[in-house]
């Protein structure tokens, strides 16, 4: 096929670049490819498939506020730190419009754990003292440490006959200590240390929950 001129229409050569005979330029279009928009368009701002630890650790810091208030002022409760946990996703996702899963749910369940067990031991600490020094209640307290204390002394000396009857000193010592102030802060320290543990479990789990259940796909965002 003979190539032409599109403005004189005059016959060229292959490879001129510009008309011999008008000197206008010869635009080459390669048709092997299509000509159109292309499918694949670039998203602005971050990939949603992966997490969005800003708006993720922040969701989590917000909602370990009230539940780990309630977890010092009602005692810990798996129904609502795993609410918790769910709910935290819920915000999350809808703050930062982002993918989620079981994985995804489960780890930033988890920071809302530990920071929910981190101001319930705090709450809970404050509580001692208020009713310790500011409300009196020394006495009570007192009274249920050595309660405490006594029972897992009793039940050490149940379960430990033959120690018992070999290192009588040395199991004496340790029930000893149970009894003692420094035995009621490690059942105190003890205590915290599985509540805690627990409101990281319940709260991952309901994370995990909500990641499941909410794993579609994220809303439509802008394109170029």
């Amino acid at each position: 096929m003979d190539l032409l001129c599109h403005r004189c229409g005059n016959s060229l050569e292959e490879g001129n670049g510009f008309c011999p005979h008008c000197g206008a330029p010869q635009l080459v279009v390669d048709t092997s490819e299509p000509v159109g928009p292309q499918p694949a368009v670039q998203r602005l701002g971050i990939d949603p498939s992966r997490v969005q630890w800003r708006a993720a650790i922040t969701t989590a810091l917000l909602l370990a506020i009230p539940v780990g208030l309630l977890s010092a002022l009602a005692g810990m409760s798996s129904l609502f730190v795993i609410a918790g946990g769910f709910g935290t996703i819920a915000l999350y996702r809808k703050r930062s419009d982002a993918f989620t899963d079981g994985s995804i749910g489960w780890r930033v369940g988890a920071i809302l754990g530990t920071a929910a067990a981190l101001i319930a031991t705090a709450a809970d600490g404050l509580r001692l003292l208020i009713e310790r020094y500011v409300l009196h209640h020394g006495a009570a307290i007192d009274g249920q440490f050595q309660s405490v204390a006594q029972q897992m002394a009793d039940q050490a000396l149940k379960s430990n006959t033959e120690a018992m009857q070999q290192a009588p000193q040395l199991v004496h010592k340790w029930v000893s200590f149970w009894l003692s102030p420094d035995g009621h802060a490690a059942i105190q320290l003890l205590t915290a240390a599985i509540v805690s543990a627990g409101m990281i479990l319940f709260a991952a789990t309901g994370g995990a929950i909500a990641g499941r259940i909410l794993s579609i796909r994220p809303k439509t965002q802008r394109t170029l």
